[in-house]
């Protein structure tokens, strides 16, 4: 079951997990050490912001276990700035899939999500999209990814777009926020996606998920979970370390396991696989014997 339900956070290295999540004395550089520990997936957020270098991406896959698996938001530069026009864009993606090519050779990508802004609409941008997933520079089947697509308009919510998502192996990003409708249309049977953002009064993300919602939404999720191979859920509620949280919750409520409970993740292994732990120090166990 974790195999195939793969439930984790949009990003990892929030200062305001420490305390929440994070213990205290746990070093910026460790933390995807730590939550690799009890995730089994992470949705990359700062790739939205920035192309990382490969040394960068080479590190990644070097934090965390094997078998664990990202997902990563493709940058702004072209799905915002260059809202998918292939002329436009072609450049900066295929720089992005260069320095990405650590997490595709050892298989530790899930996905790339191709996060759409509320401006791009289905009247003025569906060439662009199309065009756009023509000339992808990638052979997403060999390497094993999915290509996943997340909409901000409502002018996509219709049979011709979703007809299209099928029709090309697409998998539509199914969202829990304000803007749309939380459809969860299964577009590409091998694998699903959603993102939880929340309901926030000023900002979505800034909203925590109670249990009654969690039960509420894990009944439709299990509905996906009978018609799909596999399926990539994200909490995007990184306030206060709402998505950790929420992500836990969910597992909980789908009985699905973490790797380890947070409890049991050993603060002194974390630091001795990153290579900070100094032999002077003396485990809190070792001290009280």
């Amino acid at each position: 079951m974790v195999d195939k339900v793969l439930i984790g956070t949009s990003g990892w290295g929030y200062d305001e997990w420490v305390g929440p999540f994070y213990p205290k004395n746990l070093k910026k550089e460790d933390f995807l050490f730590y939550y690799s520990e009890i995730f089994n997936t992470n949705e990359i957020n700062t790739t939205f912001y920035n192309i990382p270098s490969k040394w960068v991406v080479e590190n990644w896959v070097k934090k965390t276990p094997k078998n664990f698996l990202f997902s990563a938001k493709i940058p702004q530069i072209v799905s915002h700035e260059s809202k998918l026009d292939i002329n436009s864009c072609l450049d900066d993606l295929e720089l992005y899939l260069k320095s990405m090519e650590p997490l595709i050779k050892t298989k530790k990508l899930l996905a790339f999500l191709i996060q759409l802004p509320p401006s791009f609409n289905k009247k003025e941008n569906f060439n662009n999209l199309k065009e756009f997933i023509d000339n992808w520079p990638g052979d997403p089947q060999s390497d094993k990814y999915n290509l996943v697509v997340e909409f901000r308009h409502k002018s996509w919510i219709d049979k011709e777009i979703f007809n299209y998502l099928k029709k090309k192996s697409l998998t539509y990003c199914a969202v829990i926020e304000p803007l749309l409708p939380p459809r969860m249309d299964i577009t590409n049977p091998d694998f699903a996606y959603i993102r939880f953002h929340g309901f926030g009064k000023e900002i979505w993300f800034d909203y925590f998920f109670k249990e009654e919602e969690i039960k509420r939404w894990s009944q439709e999720i299990r509905k996906v979970i009978k018609n799909v191979d596999k399926i990539g859920i994200y909490f995007n509620n990184h306030f206060s370390g709402y998505a950790v949280k929420n992500s836990l919750m969910l597992m909980k409520e789908l009985n699905i396991k973490p790797r380890n409970s947070p409890e049991k993740v050993n603060i002194l292994d974390i630091k001795k696989k990153s290579g900070t732990y100094s032999k002077g120090q003396t485990g809190l166990d070792r001290f009280l014997e």
